[in-house]
């Protein structure tokens, strides 16, 4: 049984600047799923966008040949990402799969799966009907064209993957006719090497600097932690520039910048590795979302020994339940989340309580685990 994937693959450092790609998402859960099937002798490739690339290129990474195909056009979702979608339909059925593994309604993969006409499934992640209602403001017209294919998309699947039972009991409620399965992502193998003792009072925040992730919670609770942690440090993971972005972005960054000063250091966007190694120095992982599908930085936290800080109402609420060594606060409460860094400031996790959750998570998601858990369901979609 042949899979191809269809889903956001960050393309490796030499061939960014080669195909001069610019890359949109440093995600590799897509890869990672790939290269786990792979590994359990699985025939498997991927399908992915190369946004503004001077041409189309494939390339092996970690073993799995990666098919980057070009888009340039502007507005793309105006159009219901009409040329993306029927030029990877079209490069698809040629490279003749037995399924087609869709991640995402948000671009124009579960589009292009359907467009294929050969049997597939859909892995859901950044679904807007939960997003926006969430958020609570007026959705712009990107978000109502993004939504309006998202709801085209399901309307046509009937095999779906929910990552989270957050994101399962609201795609069941919002479209019964799916047939859902829980899987969750699995994790990069790297994150599960020996941990390295922490020093200092280091805290990380990994994410884009959006109001959905929380940064202003995390903005208003350091005001606080500083008061009794003045040497407590702030380190975040995929910003852009300081200064630059929208408005949001720069008035959250610049209020950490006033509390911290010095102590509050900006990675921007890292590849997996470099991620994992800012991690292994911190004690805690921040991650107050008011809206998350799965949370694949809470796990990225956890398998390095973090403390896991976390929001009500959240598949990270979830997880952080399931796996431990974790802290879940109220929802939208910048005093609740500066209580619970207080908290594990104060007390760090103990190595067996860190080593307890590392292998509840091993059990539940490894790779081995979840291309097993991958395999089984592709039976049930091909013989459907």
């Amino acid at each position: 049984m042949k899979i191809v994937h269809l889903g956001n693959v960050p393309p490796a450092v030499e061939f960014v600047s080669r195909y001069r790609v610019k890359v949109t998402h440093p995600g590799r859960w897509v890869l990672n799923h790939a290269i786990a099937q792979k590994r359990a002798g699985m025939d498997v490739e991927v399908v992915t966008q190369a946004h503004k690339a001077t041409s189309d290129f494939v390339c092996d990474i970690e073993g799995v040949k990666v098919h980057f195909l070009r888009t340039y056009h502007p507005y793309r979702h105006f159009t219901f990402y009409a040329i993306d979608q029927f030029r990877m339909a079209s490069y698809v059925k040629k490279l003749r799969p037995d399924i087609v593994h869709a991640h995402g309604t948000e671009a124009a993969y579960a589009l292009a799966a359907i467009r294929t006409g050969l049997p597939f499934c859909v892995t859901a992640q950044g679904l807007m009907f939960q997003i926006i209602p969430t958020l609570g403001n007026k959705p712009d017209w990107n978000m109502r064209f993004i939504r309006m294919s998202e709801h085209y998309a399901w309307k046509r699947t009937k095999y779906a993957i929910a990552k989270s039972e957050y994101v399962g009991d609201a795609l069941a409620k919002e479209y019964p006719h799916l047939d859902l399965t829980l899987i969750p992502n699995t994790y990069q193998p790297e994150l599960d090497g020996e941990l390295k003792p922490k020093h200092g009072k280091k805290l990380a925040f990994v994410g884009t600097i959006d109001e959905r992730k929380g940064v202003h919670l995390i903005a208003e609770a350091m005001k606080e932690v500083v008061k009794q942690h003045p040497d407590v440090e702030l380190h975040i993971v995929g910003n852009q520039p300081e200064g630059t972005g929208g408005a949001y972005a720069i008035a959250q960054l610049a209020s950490l910048r006033q509390t911290l000063g010095g102590r509050f250091v900006l990675h921007g966007k890292l590849p997996s590795t470099s991620l994992f190694a800012v991690l292994d120095d911190c004690i805690a992982l921040l991650a107050p979302s008011l809206e998350e599908m799965f949370g694949n930085q809470l796990i990225e936290g956890l398998m390095r020994g973090c403390h896991g800080i976390v929001a009500e109402g959240t598949a990270l609420a979830e997880n952080v339940r399931r796996f431990g060594n974790g802290t879940v606060v109220s929802q939208a409460s910048g005093d609740a989340l500066a209580e619970a860094v207080l908290a594990v400031l104060d007390h760090p996790p103990s190595e067996n309580v860190v080593a307890q959750s590392r292998d509840v998570i091993r059990d539940y998601m490894s790779p081995s685990v979840i291309a097993g858990l991958h395999r089984k369901f592709y039976e049930t979609v091909r013989l459907g």
